[in-house]
């Protein structure tokens, strides 16, 4: 008896087993078992109808008009086909695993559903191998997306392993003839499954999980949280697969820039910097499994061009915008949660991309029969291309780099230890030839961290990690009047090195007191020593105490070598009530370099009206301290300021209307007491020595406000077309001396609009981006023409600005297309893609450049808006992946 069969028998004997569903293997397709198996499998690529009329035409073309007439790709080599061979087949009303079945009736191939195609071949026969090889994928009923991270055990002997990102397991020289899997996943149903196995490679095992309520401390409550990549079974509200991430248009495989079109999110194009629901990007808590990234960006000096993660080596990424649970402290508007792939648990993958802003590696696989796993990232990236057609300087050459380890075993039944280490660094310089100016930047990120999971019994589960890491810095810079623009300093000198060293503990321990009741609870500490030692020097005309003109210099020097100790202790109990699911909990912190000790306490909840429908809420206090590596030394700072206090509010609901429309709506509020100064540029110039710029000013308030409301569609369906679009109305403001201005990133109104289409190996994909103007301060001069020393007029020009971000930037919109091209090789995938951002090449603008114009009969001068500030041009890519 064959496996599929003897599980379909199985499945008729305990009705109870839903969703257990375990196709043929290659051999078994090849009898014939995949007629029989179109009984109880779930709709997938084979039960589309065929539509297909063909007479007396050879195999190849058959296979070839049977993937235009019914959308569904087949993948093939012309080699393994009989060129003989000649079909007919009166398929207009059958489906395409009926109408395989009657051109390779006779032919000894065999066909295989995949998630995007249909595999046809000859079986993989392993004549002379110890035992059988069990390949098999985990994926989700109705939908045939991989489970990743299900783990899947064969009885007898209970082997253990994993499924990789793919939904893939492997068990290798199995001996037994008779076996059992047994197959487990967050958010699923568990599945059992029996059958026999023949000596030889059992290749395209199936196993179909059915969805299952999520245990009540993992279900997701807080409103405001998107999960992309790897779609996990946490209800969150918007989930993105990888594989429409890999076709979304974006610059650079950014992990970042791929929530740039979430709602709530404000950013520009050149920066990957996260500004959410009107907050700053260092309002933002960035963690990859676990640990706190500090400083999470490439390129700093040109506002974080890019993130230190590649998104290639990233298996799911949560954006998490509407209140948080105690578990996260220190961060006031969002959580970035960034977890690494789950490796296959036996053999090797590997994904090599390149483009034309960087080149990339990711290599990862398991050993020791599936409990162990390791995965590799190599990144080097090279802007020059990007920033020439952008307009940025052609002398700046940015390069940067980083490197991604981990490894992970399985210790017995109940212990998962990991090791991890990431690396990133980057270099800049900048030359400016006609005045000699140069500007150098080395910056460097590196973290090493291990994790202990544990648990104790079926009730406690207690993880542990331990970390250390250092941060460096060191920016070099000479400027002669780099820009040759009037409010330029004439000469100006930077020398800013600083340093960071961190170690730290943390623990997490989740108790379940009884089914609906758990108790979560935690501790950390954290030792950072620093350095920092800065100096700078710039020159401008002035005006004397005669009215002449003078050189004056403006100074700042700093040596501070601060050290602190951060603890933070936090404890929740979550229940659940009929349809009713809630969790209180309180946090302390204390930070020893500010002096902050808080209490904070937060209320999430969410109401299931129904299957379909769900409302959440959250409030919460959420108290933020300045860093020790954050001190604006530049600016003069040489103390930490005292930590900001914010609170607020968010409630959602969210609509699932039949099997593939979502529909969410969300209204926030967020009050933020006496706000960290905020040092600014009111030009909105990218500028690598912006400290000593004349614009450079200090903004000081005395409280902050966000609110909106959100509303986002997302299609889902199985179809060739997804698409999603999203509105958000928001208005963020920071009160001065009892006056309300709006912050620099405040966006009134926000649209973004994202759809695509898959048409056999090809994608064609867009997204549409619009919101209101940014805000801009106007400028207003004082100019006075005096004589110099060497008897020549000079214009002394003095910078005033009008009230703070007092005028509007004009609208800002742009369309970016992506087309994608998959070709299926003998053993490895080919992805081509193209595109090409700003597609209809708008000038958006981040600010204006201003001018002098000449003076009037009256000698009297005024100023000028001569160009502006623009953002990207468009801007093509070509690139590819190669995945074997």
């Amino acid at each position: 008896m064959t496996m599929e069969r003897a599980i379909r028998g199985g499945r008729r004997a305990t009705r109870k087993r839903v969703g257990v569903c375990v196709a043929a293997a290659w051999a078994a397709l090849a009898a014939g078992a995949g007629a029989a198996g179109a009984q109880g499998r779930d709709p997938g690529l084979l039960d589309r109808a065929a539509r297909l009329e063909v007479t007396e035409v050879t195999l190849e073309e058959g296979l070839r008009a049977l993937q235009r007439s019914s959308g569904v790709a087949m993948a093939f080599s012309p080699d393994v086909l009989p060129g003989d061979r000649r079909v007919s087949c009166a398929c207009a009303e059958v489906t395409v695993e009926v109408a395989l079945e009657r051109m390779l009736e006779g032919t000894g191939l065999i066909f295989l559903e995949g998630r995007r195609q249909v595999l046809v071949g000859r079986r993989d026969a392993a004549g002379g191998s110890v035992g059988s090889t069990l390949v098999g994928r985990v994926v989700e009923a109705g939908t045939a997306r991989p489970v990743p991270a299900a783990e899947v055990v064969l009885q007898p002997g209970a082997r253990r392993g994993l499924t990789g990102d793919d939904g893939r397991f492997v068990f290798r020289e199995v001996s037994d003839t008779a076996v059992v899997l047994e197959v487990t996943a967050l958010g699923y149903r568990p599945a059992r499954a029996e059958g026999r196995l023949d000596e030889g490679r059992v290749d395209g095992v199936r196993v179909a999980l059915e969805r299952a309520p999520i245990p009540l401390e993992e279900l997701v409550i807080a409103p405001g949280r998107f999960g992309i990549l790897d779609v996990r079974p946490t209800l969150s509200g918007a989930t993105v697969s990888r594989e429409d991430i890999e076709a979304i248009p974006q610059l650079g495989d950014d992990a970042f820039r791929t929530l740039k079109r979430m709602p709530g999110v404000s950013t520009d194009d050149i920066s990957t910097r996260l500004n959410v629901r009107g907050g700053t990007h260092r309002d933002v808590l960035v963690r990859l499994d676990g640990l706190e990234l500090f400083e999470p960006y490439h390129l700093k000096d040109l506002d974080g061009a890019l993130g230190i993660v590649d998104v290639q080596s990233l298996g799911s990424i949560d954006l998490v915008t509407g209140g948080f649970g105690v578990e996260y402290g220190d961060k006031s508007t969002a959580i970035f949660d960034m977890r690494t792939r789950q490796p296959p648990a036996v053999g090797t993958r590997t994904t090599v991309g390149m483009s034309l802003s960087s080149l990339s590696l990711v290599s990862q696989g398991g050993f020791h029969q599936g409990r162990g796993q390791w995965l590799a990232s190599l990144r080097r990236g090279f802007l020059e291309y990007v920033l020439a057609v952008g307009g940025v300087e052609d002398e700046m050459s940015p390069a940067y780099w980083d490197v991604l380890g981990r490894a992970q075993y399985l210790l017995g039944e109940n212990h998962l230890v990991s090791a991890q280490l990431l690396y990133a660094g980057d270099e800049m310089g900048w030359t400016d030839e006609a005045s000699g100016s140069r500007i150098d930047s080395d910056w460097t990120n590196g973290y090493g961290w291990l994790t202990w999971r544990a648990a104790f019994g079926p009730s406690l589960e207690v993880t542990t990690l331990a970390s250390v890491g250092r941060l460096t810095r060191d920016r070099v810079g000479r400027a002669q009047n780099p820009r040759g623009g009037v409010f330029a300093p004439l000469t100006a000198r930077v020398d800013d090195v600083a340093d960071f060293d961190f170690a730290g503990v943390r623990q997490d321990w989740r108790l379940r007191l009884a089914p609906d009741l758990v108790v979560k609870a935690g501790v950390e500490h954290r030792a950072i020593d620093g350095s920092y030692d800065y100096a700078s020097v710039a020159t401008r005309f002035g005006l004397g105490d005669d009215g002449g003109v003078v050189e004056v210099a403006d100074s700042n020097a700093l040596a501070v070598v601060p050290s602190g100790r951060e603890t933070a202790a936090w404890g929740a109990l979550r229940g659940r009530l009929a349809s009713l699911v809630w969790e209180g909990g309180v946090r302390y912190d204390r930070q020893t370099h500010t002096g902050d000790e808080s209490v904070t306490p937060r209320v999430l909840l969410r109401w299931d009206a129904g299957d379909r429908t769900s409302l959440r809420g959250s409030w919460g206090r959420y108290v933020q301290s300045q860093g020790l590596h954050e001190l604006p030394v530049q600016d003069g700072e040489a103390t930490f300021s005292p930590g900001e206090e914010a609170r607020q509010v968010a409630v959602g609901v969210e609509r699932r209307f039949g099997s593939s429309l979502t529909v969410r709506a969300e209204a926030y509020d967020r009050r933020t007491n006496d706000p960290l100064p905020e040092f600014v540029n009111l030009s909105r110039e990218v500028n690598p020595l912006s400290e000593v710029e004349s614009d450079r000013r200090r903004i000081e308030a005395d409280e902050s406000r966000a609110r909106g409301v959100e509303l986002l569609a997302t299609w889902d369906g199985v179809g060739p077309v997804s698409w999603s679009a999203g509105y958000a109305l928001a208005e963020t403001e920071n009160l001065i001396d009892g006056v309300w201005f709006p912050r620099t990133l405040d966006q009134r109104h926000t649209v973004n609009l994202h759809g695509a289409y898959r048409f056999g190996d090809w994608q064609f994909s867009g997204s549409w981006q619009y919101h209101t103007g940014w805000p801009f301060t106007e400028q207003i001069l004082d100019v006075a023409v005096r004589e110099n020393d060497h008897g020549n007029e000079v214009n002394v020009v003095r910078r005033a600005f009008g009230p703070l971000n007092g005028e509007r930037l004009p609208a800002y919109h742009r369309l970016d297309l992506r087309l994608t091209r998959t070709v299926t090789l003998a053993r490895s995938r080919l992805e081509l893609f193209l595109d090409v951002f700003n597609a209809y090449n708008r000038t958006n603008l981040r600010g204006w450049e201003w001018r002098l114009r000449d003076p009037d009969r009256d000698g009297i001068f005024t100023a000028h808006r001569s160009a502006g500030e623009e953002q990207l041009p468009i801007l093509p890519t070509l690139g590819f992946r190669w995945v074997f």
